[in-house]
């Protein structure tokens, strides 16, 4: 029997139309067929799995990386009137954890992080329902950063066998064809097992530009001055957890904005907090590490401005995607000085361990399991990789991301169209419709000799209170522009 999505939409969510690329996602899915789903940022990707589980009645296993993530979607799923619903993360106290896990079958649908489904009470659990739905989401984590950051993303694939090939839908917001290939082959799916839909993940609402500054105080100066002027919600990326708070109190003490920091160092309970004060209005803007960002659908966010440099093309993406998902313009601004690229290659050295350390923790097994930062090494040698094949992954990670650092520096000083740039990293490219839009970056002057009109029209089409948000980003565009003119 063929089921009307469209009237089930309208009946559990309330939306009229579905947005590009979901309805197919849903009927590959009804059709039990395991799908890639890649749609760009704001491309409404929860609905997926909410919709399939309030249509089939299954139990769907949600894998997420981030405890924040897995919370605001629990929460918006009891906003929805789903009572079945919970998270098993590491934020739960023993007693709470067992509770959860000896009545883990009156749920259906279930957050869990790959390193909880490494813990054999958690997986043991899971294994005996029977599971209708298994999803990853963020599915470019298994790419990035299993092989050399969070192993457990390695693993998921055995998970998934673990669990009898359940139905499987993974998604993400930005995947090149080579990140694609691997989450296929890390979740052991054979050639043309698996559906994909793939979306173009430009956002031509997003302007986009960049700033290079001579040293660090003029960027600690321009950022003080873009949040003076700019009006509505804004999320600012840092690298580092200090300059996030520092950033922050200088902000708070130098503008009428309402700031505060937000980074993986901060205990659970603060971190929540401070999402529900940003999501409910109540803050103008978070100062935030990347521990911000994955899965935040706030719709009215109108800014993004990145301090330090992104590591890559596919976390800027993903992180300035986070403006303009009411479909109204954004502003995406990256500031950067030289010697931003030296703190970028200082986190690859901390994170990828170098040969010395890799043959000494060989030798010495023990050192591997006393120590919780040796997680990676130790999932290499747990699973009988010799040291030579544990040191070739570790160089082709370290290579991996000093070509991507390379070609985020590369898009900073790119003086053509900056979202020619970033869709060519995707082996996309503009449609003519979107070329034509006159809405795009500081390098286009097409853009800017039609500024004046698409500015006067754009603000008659607004409220009183969306054109005062509007103005004061309009004018921080005609000074990027004219200060490189």
């Amino acid at each position: 029997m063929k089921i009307n999505l469209q009237s089930k939409l309208k009946k559990y969510f309330g939306f009229d139309e579905f947005r590009p690329g979901q309805e197919a996602i849903l009927r590959h899915l009804l059709g039990n067929q395991d799908t890639l789903a890649v749609l760009p940022t704001g491309g409404g990707k929860t609905l997926l799995y909410q919709m399939y589980g309030a249509v089939t009645h299954q139990r769907v296993i949600i894998v997420s990386p981030l405890i924040s993530l897995m919370q605001d979607q629990v929460s918006r799923l009891q906003y929805l009137g789903s009572k079945r619903v919970v998270a098993l993360t590491s934020a739960l106290d023993f007693q709470e954890k067992s509770i959860i896990l000896n009545h883990l079958s009156n749920y259906q649908f279930i957050y869990v992080s790959p390193e909880m489904l490494a813990n054999d009470q958690v997986l043991r659990r899971i294994r005996s329902l029977n599971v209708g739905l298994f999803v990853i989401d963020e599915a470019h984590c298994i790419s990035e950063w299993g092989p050399d950051f969070r192993p457990d993303y390695l693993k998921l694939g055995k998970v998934r066998q673990l669990l009898g090939k359940p139905l499987t839908l993974m998604m993400t917001a930005t995947a090149t064809k080579l990140v694609r290939r691997d989450i296929i082959d890390h979740l052991d799916f054979e050639d043309g097992d698996v559906q994909q839909i793939i979306l173009p993940v430009n956002r031509p609402n997003i302007f986009l530009a960049a700033k290079i500054l001579p040293n660090q105080q003029e960027k600690d100066q321009t950022l003080i001055d873009l949040v003076r002027q700019l009006h509505g919600a804004g999320i600012i990326y840092f690298s580092s957890k200090s300059k996030a708070e520092q950033a922050a109190v200088a902000l708070t003490n130098q503008t009428d904005r309402r700031v505060m920091a937000y980074h993986g160092g901060m205990d659970n309970q603060r971190r929540f907090h401070i999402q529900q004060q940003f999501m409910d209005g109540n803050l103008d803007i978070v100062c935030a590490t990347s521990a911000f960002g994955m899965g935040i659908d706030k719709d009215d966010i109108r800014f993004v401005i990145h301090y330090h440099l992104p590591a890559n093309i596919q976390s800027y993406v993903q992180e300035i995607g986070r403006c303009g998902r009411d479909q109204q313009p954004g502003l995406a601004i990256l500031l950067y000085e030289p010697n931003d690229r030296y703190l970028q290659m200082n986190l690859i050295d901390n994170t990828i361990p170098e040969a010395g350390l890799l043959r000494y923790l060989y030798r010495h097994p023990k050192a591997i399991t006393d120590d919780d930062q040796f997680r990676v090494i130790q999932y290499y040698f747990d699973n009988d990789y010799s040291l030579d094949q544990a040191a070739a992954i570790f160089d082709r990670s370290r290579q991996r991301r000093i070509t991507e650092l390379g070609s985020m520096v590369q898009y900073i000083y790119h003086d053509g169209c900056r979202r020619d740039e970033l869709l060519k990293y995707f082996d996309e490219k503009l449609s003519t419709e979107d070329r034509n839009q006159n809405f795009c970056c500081d390098n286009d002057v097409d853009f800017w000799n039609h500024w004046q009109d698409f500015n006067d029209k754009y603000l008659d089409q607004q409220d009183d209170a969306s054109k005062s948000v509007s103005r004061s980003w309009h004018e921080v565009i005609d000074q990027l522009f004219l200060s490189k003119n």
